[in-house]
């Protein structure tokens, strides 16, 4: 009797394992698989301190890196149907600074012939991530080059990839056979007038997706800052953007502006990693506006 216990435990505990090592949807905050008010409670006892551990990951439905009582409230009306959340989300965001002064999406940054803009692409999500690629287009009326970048080598994301995996290509230096996989998913004929107008940054980081260890599961920070030329030949007046559109060709082969690869708990040491459809982009802070002066 004691050995059929043993081996019933065994299992149980095996299972248990198991069970413990699948990534949970966002705000499940105590892993029943749905998200629903208990898990709202947990997280505002949380907030209160009646209890002192939580499942950060899960709990920060909104992403920001601080748990409290907005995250209580969103996990509540997910519960009852009045809000909705996915599995997988990626958020994108450009500020950029000119001389002593920053700037957001919100704002007409002014520049002169000549300046320099330093421009920051960041990243929150919530998944555990592949390669990361991003395409930053900006109006060549104003912006000769962007000749260099810098990456936040504390990130999270870069100590995942290293330094060998991290890159930026300027538009000049794209081979001509990629050059045309690289335009966002415009219709025909506003692609043909971007083209005229634009050219593009590409932006490329890939962890080391076999070693669950050196992948992070969750995102919000600031990956890489680029040195933006203002031309010499600008004309006063002239308007223009540095942008990630929202257009996208996310595709198995890194086709389009941006592409995020997405792997589970569960397949992430498999030898083919998945690339996963649907997830949930927001490009709406990714778009920087300039005039010349």
């Amino acid at each position: 009797m004691k050995r059929i216990f043993s081996v019933i435990l065994a299992v149980f505990l095996a299972l248990s394992v198991c069970i413990c090592a699948q990534a949970k949807p966002l705000g499940d905050v105590n892993g029943s698989g749905k998200v629903d008010s208990t898990d709202a409670l947990t997280v505002l006892q949380f907030t209160v301190g009646k209890i002192s551990k939580i499942d950060k990951d899960t709990a920060d439905i909104n992403l920001d890196k601080k748990i409290n009582s907005t995250d209580a409230l969103m996990i509540l009306q997910v519960s009852v149907g009045l809000a909705e959340t996915s599995e997988y989300k990626v958020a994108v965001k450009l500020t950029a600074k000119v001389g002593d002064k920053s700037y957001s999406s919100k704002d007409v940054i002014p520049v002169k012939p000549g300046d320099t803009v330093y421009v920051t692409l960041s990243l929150a999500n919530n998944f555990y991530t592949g390669t990361t690629n991003a395409q930053l287009y900006y109006n060549n009326s104003i912006f000769a080059s962007a000749p260099k970048a810098k990456f936040n080598t504390d990130g999270v994301l870069y100590e995942a990839c290293g330094k060998q995996t991290c890159t930026f290509t300027d538009w000049d230096n794209v081979a001509a056979p990629n050059k045309e996989r690289c335009w966002p998913d415009y219709s025909k004929q506003k692609l043909e007038e971007f083209k005229k107008t634009h050219k593009f940054l590409r932006v490329t980081m890939t962890p080391n997706a076999m070693v669950t260890n050196e992948v992070p599961k969750a995102i919000n920070e600031e990956l890489v800052t680029i040195e933006f030329k203002v031309s010499s030949s600008a004309k006063k007046g002239t308007t223009g953007q540095i942008i990630i559109p929202v257009e996208s060709k996310r595709t198995r082969t890194f086709e389009g502006y941006l592409m995020c690869s997405v792997y589970t708990s569960a397949a992430i040491t498999s030898e083919n990693s998945p690339y996963v459809e649907g997830l949930s982009y927001d490009c709406t802070n990714a778009a920087l506006n300039f005039k010349v002066g």
